[in-house]
């Protein structure tokens, strides 16, 4: 099976108004309504929570943030799928059944290329906590794993992120003839960008003064920043690949161990110091291995493709 756009598939700039237009409507559809916008008090200065706000980790703001994004994600599906089978009406673009979830054993090698990037945040771990599991608990972690930021966090972020910004927006971007290059470094700044809007939460979250839009403004850049690497990383995966899978399960991954703290973790244990700066270098060399020999399947729909 193979994706092969012609020319005349897809022009480039339909496929950078394509992207505008999923971008937005994942986007904007969370400030349509009173039940998913964020509402914070308008006096400045230090704060807590008042009872009549709504932030973005309230369960009833998640709930209703997760329908949207539900609704967006579905209306992004359907609308490549017309846009392939319009394509695939004027000229074949697809010789067998589109990428999306698929498992296979020859794959799993590419799902162990995220966490090579965290073996210095667990080995921190470990030394902080010793043997892994040795005091872990289920009651201890109910609480934290079971409940509605989880579900955004670990379920429905990571596979509707996926869905919209791995799975279509890197179909349109082959419809036009995008080279690998291109898609890899490209598609992902939409996916950055679409993480701006948290700026003015941070700002109403930290009282509303000159320091705190300071705070959200460097915040979310580095939020911008961060997301953008990762959407490289999750866009190689997937080219490679042609399965969605290993994307969302490195997403999660990222998720779960959030932004690696190597200078912290260093003044934490400095008897260690040495080990976790030879460490750095291991992983890096295991990093560039990996994603070159663990993930490349030979019959991948997306990877060989002319260069624009």
């Amino acid at each position: 099976m193979s994706f092969v756009p012609t020319p005349a598939s897809l022009s480039l700039r339909g496929a950078h108004l394509i992207n505008a237009v999923i971008t937005l409507g994942y986007v904007l559809p969370l400030y349509f309504t009173k039940y998913t916008r964020l509402s914070f008090r308008k006096t400045p200065g230090p704060r807590s929570k008042d009872v009549s706000e709504r932030w973005r980790d309230d369960p009833a703001v998640i709930k209703a943030r997760l329908l949207s994004v539900f609704v967006s994600t579905t209306a992004s599906l359907y609308l490549i799928h017309y846009i392939i089978t319009t394509c695939q009406e004027k000229s074949p673009v697809c010789n067998g059944p589109p990428p999306g979830f698929s498992f296979r054993k020859c794959d799993l090698p590419a799902y162990l290329v995220t966490p090579t990037l965290f073996l210095g945040p667990l080995y921190g771990r470990y030394l902080g906590h010793g043997s892994f599991m040795l005091r872990w608990t289920f009651d201890e972690r109910k609480k934290d794993t079971f409940n509605w930021v989880s579900v955004r966090n670990y379920v429905v972020g990571p596979i509707s992120e996926e869905l919209v910004w791995r799975s279509c927006l890197i179909c349109v971007y082959r419809l036009a003839g995008a080279s690998n290059v291109f898609t890899i470094f490209f598609t992902p700044v939409s996916f950055g960008s679409a993480h701006l809007h948290h700026v003015w939460e941070t700002y109403n979250v930290h009282g509303r003064t000159t320091q705190a839009l300071r705070h959200a403004i460097l915040l979310t850049l580095f939020q911008f920043a961060y997301t953008t690497l990762f959407g490289f990383h999750s866009a190689f995966l997937f080219l490679r690949t042609s399965s969605l899978l290993p994307s969302v399960s490195a997403h999660i991954f990222c998720n779960i161990m959030g932004f690696p703290q190597l200078q912290a973790e260093l003044r934490w244990y400095p008897y260690h110091r040495k080990r976790r700066l030879s460490l750095r270098w291991v992983i890096t060399l295991l990093y560039a291995y990996g994603m070159k020999a663990w993930t490349l399947r030979q019959d991948s729909a997306f990877w060989v493709l002319p260069v624009i």
